[in-house]
C-alpha cells in the first residue's frame, strides 16, 4: 500500500526505508540489496538512497513511498491519494512516473483519487462511487462519452458539464424537445419510451460542444461572464438568460469582454439528456446496439 501522507520513517535513510520490511521478513541480504537496487534504478532514487526524509522533496518522498512497495513485487498496489499532498507540478510529473511504472511492472494497481484528470489519465477501468454506491465502471473514455447519471457526467471531465434544467415539449420516436428556462428549445436525439410531455429533464453539455455565435443567430443567448485564459485555450463562463452557468471552451485567441452579449449554439449530436431522477436517457443509436 502507498499512502497519501507517505508515512516513511523520519530516522531512516532512503535505502533503510525500502529495504525494512524485507529485513523484517528475513530476507536475504544480497537480494535485498537487490531488489533495492532495482527500485531505486526504475525510480531514480540512486543518488538518494543516503538520505533521510527531511532532506527530500515530496515527489521524492513519494517516490521512495513506492519503491517500498515495489521491492515486496507484490500482484496488487494500492495507492491511496498518492499524489494529493504535491503541487500542481509535481503532480503531473508523478502521473506520467506512475503511467511508466504501471507498464514497466505490468501489476495491478487500484488507485483511489477525487481528481478528475488522475482518473482519465492513469486508468484503463474506473470505478465512480458516491457514498460507497458504485453508479459505473468502464474505460474513461466510456465514462466520459456515455456516464450513466447526472453524478457520473458531473465528476469526469475537467471543467465539468453544464447543466441546462428544463420541460419536455415535444416526443417522437427518435428525439425529444426541451424548453429551457431561458424559453429557447433545443430537440436532442433521445429514446424517449419512459418521458412524457412535460417531464422535468436536464440537458448536458461539455464545454467544447458549445459554439459561440451572434445573439440573432440563436435562440439561447446570454452574457460574457468570467473568462479564464490557458494559451492554448480559454474557458468562458457565460450566463444565460435562464440564470444558468455554462462554460464554453474557446480557442486561446478568443477575445471577449464581461458583459458581452452572445449566441450559444449546442452541438446536440453530443449532449446528453437526463431524466428527472438523474439518470441518463439512452440515444436511439445506443439501443439499437
Amino acid at each position: 500500500m502507498v499512502f497519501q501522507s507517505y508515512a516513511l520513517y523520519p530516522h531512516m535513510s532512503v535505502r533503510k526505508n525500502m529495504s525494512f520490511a524485507l529485513e523484517l521478513a528475513k530476507e536475504n541480504k544480497d537480494v535485498i540489496s537487490t531488489k533495492v537496487a532495482e527500485a531505486a534504478r526504475i525510480l531514480e532514487l540512486e543518488p538518494l538512497l543516503e538520505r533521510k526524509p527531511k532532506e527530500l522533496s515530496g515527489g521524492q518522498r513519494q517516490r521512495v513511498a513506492i519503491g517500498r512497495a515495489i521491492v515486496r513485487q507484490p500482484k496488487v498496489f494500492l495507492f491511496d491519494e498518492p499524489l494529493s499532498n504535491l503541487d500542481a507540478a509535481l503532480r503531473v510529473q508523478m502521473r506520467l512516473e506512475l503511467a511508466r511504472l504501471h507498464h514497466d511492472l505490468n501489476a495491478t494497481m487500484i488507485y483511489v483519487t477525487h481528481d478528475q484528470v488522475e482518473a482519465m489519465t492513469l486508468a484503463d477501468k474506473v470505478v465512480v462511487l458516491n457514498q460507497g454506491r458504485i453508479e459505473q465502471v468502464g474505460t474513461p473514455l466510456e465514462l466520459y462519452r456515455n456516464p450513466a447519471n447526472r453524478f457520473v457526467a458531473g465528476f469526469l471531465g475537467m471543467p465539468k458539464m453544464s447543466f441546462l434544467p428544463g420541460n419536455v415539449t415535444a416526443i417522437d420516436a427518435s428525439s425529444v424537445t426541451v424548453e429551457l428556462i431561458s424559453g429557447a428549445s433545443v430537440t436532442l436525439p433521445a429514446a424517449s419510451e419512459h418521458l412524457r410531455k412535460g417531464s422535468a429533464v436536464t440537458v448536458g453539455v461539455r464545454p467544447e460542444n458549445i459554439d459561440v455565435v451572434e445573439p440573432s443567430e440563436s435562440a439561447l443567448t446570454g452574457y460574457m461572464d468570467i473568462a479564464e485564459s490557458l494559451g492554448s485555450d480559454t474557458y468562458c463562463y457565460v450566463k444565460t438568460d435562464g440564470q444558468e452557468t455554462l462554460t464554453v471552451r474557446m480557442p486561446g485567441n478568443f477575445a471577449c469582454n464581461y458583459g458581452d452579449r452572445i449566441g450559444l449554439r449546442l452541438h446536440v449530436d453530443e449532449c446528453h439528456l437526463f431524466d428527472e431522477q438523474g439518470n441518463a436517457v439512452q440515444k436511439p443509436s445506443r439501443m439499437a446496439a
